[in-house]
C-alpha cells in the first residue's frame, strides 16, 4: 500500500475482492456508450451480467492490479500482465453461471445487440493485434480513471506502479486497446504511440454504430 502523501488523501493499493462493485462502475463510465451500455440502464439485472462479464474479460489475464482510492473511494484502476507471468486474480471472477442465466432470459433484440458488440469489437481487436500480439512484452488490460478525479495525478500515479511493475518483468514494450470513448489524451501525452485503428461496425437492431479502437504501445 502507498500513500501519495503529494497527493492528499489518496492511497495506492492492491485490487481487492471489494473493489469490484466500484470496478464495474469504472468501466460502465469509461466504456458505457461505445458498448451499448446506455441501451440496457431500464434493465439492471442485465447491466450487472454485462459488467460482471466485461470486468471477467480484464480479470483473467492480469498478473497485477492496483486501485487509486481517493477519501476513501475508488476513483482509478489499472490492470496489467507481462508475457509469461502467471494470472492472479482469478480468483475474483464470479461463476458464469447466474450471469448465463440473466443473458439468456433477456428479450431477443437485447441478446442479438449483446451477441453483435461482442463479436464485432473482437473482430475488430483481433485484426489490430494479428501479427503484432507475440512482440510485446506485455499489455495493460484496464486503465481507467473516473473523470471526477482527473488532474489530481491520479492517473500518473497509477501509471507509475504498472511502470514499476514491468521493469521488474524487464519488459521492453507494452499494448493496450482503447477506443474513441476512452481517455485516449491520457495515452497521447505520456509517451505511448498509436500504431493502428480499426472501426468496428455493429449492426444492432436499433440500428447501425461505429466505434474507432485503437492499438497503443509503449516502449521502455
Amino acid at each position: 500500500m502507498i500513500d501519495c502523501g503529494l497527493m492528499n488523501n489518496v492511497i495506492i493499493r492492491e485490487v481487492e475482492e471489494k473493489d469490484l462493485p466500484a470496478l464495474k462502475l469504472l468501466i460502465a463510465e469509461a466504456f458505457g456508450i461505445g458498448w451499448n451500455l446506455e441501451r440496457y440502464a431500464q434493465n439492471s439485472a442485465l447491466t450487472e451480467a454485462l459488467l460482471d462479464i466485461y470486468l471477467s474479460i480484464f480479470l483473467e489475464p492480469a498478473a497485477f492490479g492496483r486501485v487509486a482510492e481517493l477519501d476513501g473511494k475508488v476513483v482509478g484502476v489499472v490492470l496489467c500482465s507481462a508475457k509469461d507471468e502467471s494470472p492472479k486474480f482469478k480468483h475474483l471472477i464470479k461463476d458464469v453461471m447466474p450471469n448465463t442465466l440473466t443473458l439468456l432470459s433477456a428479450a431477443e433484440d437485447e441478446r442479438t445487440d449483446i451477441t453483435e458488440h461482442i463479436s464485432m469489437s473482437f473482430q475488430a481487436i483481433t485484426k489490430l493485434l494479428e501479427n503484432r500480439a507475440d512482440t510485446y512484452d506485455g499489455s495493460l488490460e484496464l486503465f481507467v480513471v473516473t473523470e471526477s478525479a482527473r488532474g489530481r495525478k491520479l492517473g500518473k500515479a497509477l501509471w507509475n506502479e504498472a511502470c514499476g511493475y514491468f521493469n521488474s518483468q524487464k519488459a521492453k514494450s507494452i499494448y493496450l486497446i482503447a477506443d474513441e470513448k476512452c481517455n485516449v489524451g491520457f495515452y497521447d501525452n505520456n509517451g505511448f504511440s498509436r500504431v493502428a485503428a480499426n472501426e468496428a461496425v455493429h449492426n444492432y437492431t436499433t440500428g447501425q454504430r461505429k466505434n474507432n479502437i485503437f492499438l497503443y504501445e509503449y516502449q521502455f
